[in-house]
């Protein structure tokens, strides 16, 4: 009996060592939505992290200015120029990753239509914008989703800030095109099989813009937006983010101000982020080094940092490179509120684990 259990456990060895190589081999990456996280593999890598290294981990910043030190955020942001060459931007990730202790996500926003960073990349030449998606299958959106994360795979890109969940029947995010529809389950269908097609391609889903933009009609990245629904009605938009659930790594939260819930605007906004956080999704902020945004606020920027992270944000955004000399010293900010008292530790580990989780899911912890 044990020699036929012995020989039944090699055969099912080989089996499995032949699946996974022609996994392997063809390149094939398992959706993120597939895999749960090794609880165990992130307590040990969280309690191997240094205090400085846990709030790097926090920041999703634009690449650094020096190309050979080490790479301590735990994401790096591309916008703008900066994925105008495939090939230098993939020698950049390749270099970052290396000179990462954690591997970093490397995340950019690509929605559709004119909203795309990889448009240079043959493959997204002619990517629908979400309007233009909503009049499509969920099968043939959710293929675009396939296409756009095989295309980021293919420069080492695994993080898109996308898709946009606004239900948007007029207002600012009609215009721009950026969202899917005003019918809440229109929204819900394509938007979920957009994010579905770049989890199977193996890239992580970022919704936005929690908890929705509706049909405010300001640009919240220059104005100081504002908008009195009542509860309900701000639970109501959440919910297209709630369909996708299990395809969506985390939601960034918006730049309005959401009257009920509190003064400040959403990514500031601790019972806005504990929402975002009832969906199991890390909370990411959108653009902290928008000086608009501590206008309005009539503080310093360095204020709007140490808010961001007192809200219970988990990753924080910003378009300054975290090593640039004329930026804000991110690192000083977040380790000296993060070290000033337990409560703070507690929570900037919280933060950490959320973020190792979704790494985790990713595979980017393997090996740790």
């Amino acid at each position: 009996m044990r020699g036929v259990l012995r020989s039944s456990l090699i055969f099912l060895t080989l089996v499995l060592s032949v699946v996974a190589g022609e996994a392997a081999a063809s390149g094939k990456q398992p959706g993120f939505h597939d895999r749960a996280p090794d609880e165990a593999r992130v307590e040990r890598v969280l309690q191997s992290l240094s205090l400085r290294e846990k709030v790097g981990q926090l920041l999703l910043a634009y690449p650094q200015v020096g190309k050979q030190n080490p790479v301590e955020v735990g994401g790096v942001l591309f916008v703008g120029g900066t994925l105008r060459k495939l090939d230098a931007a993939k020698e950049r990730i390749r270099s970052s990753r290396e000179r990462a202790r954690v591997h970093p996500f490397f995340a950019v926003d690509i929605e559709g239509g004119g909203f795309n960073r990889l448009s240079r990349h043959p493959a997204l030449g002619a990517l629908p914008s979400a309007r233009e998606m909503a009049t499509m299958e969920d099968a043939e959106v959710e293929s675009w989703g396939v296409r756009v994360g095989k295309a980021m795979r293919e420069v080492g890109l695994n993080m898109n800030l996308a898709p946009v969940f606004d239900v948007s029947p007029k207002g600012h995010m009609f215009r721009n095109g950026r969202a899917f529809s005003g019918d809440l389950e229109v929204v819900k269908q394509k938007a979920t099989a957009f994010a579905r097609g770049l989890s199977k391609a193996g890239v992580v889903s970022i919704g936005k813009h929690f908890p929705g933009y509706g049909d405010l009609d300001a640009d919240s990245d220059h104005v100081h937006a504002i908008a009195d629904w009542e509860v309900e009605r701000v639970r109501r938009e959440a919910a297209a983010f709630r369909a996708a659930e299990r395809f969506l790594g985390g939601v960034m939260m918006s730049n309005i101000v959401y009257e009920k819930f509190g003064p400040a605007p959403a990514i500031l906004e601790p019972s806005l982020v504990a929402m975002a956080h009832e969906g199991g999704w890390i909370s990411v902020t959108d653009d902290v080094a928008i000086r608009a945004l501590a206008e309005h606020l009539g503080t310093e920027r360095e204020e709007v940092v140490r808010r961001a992270f007192l809200a219970g944000n988990d990753l924080i955004l910003t378009t300054e490179p975290p090593d640039w000399s004329g930026g804000l010293d991110y690192f000083g900010i977040l380790t000296k509120l993060a070290g000033s008292e337990p409560k703070m530790a507690e929570q900037l580990d919280a933060a950490v684990r959320r973020v190792l989780r979704i790494k985790d899911r990713m595979g980017l912890l393997d090996g740790m």
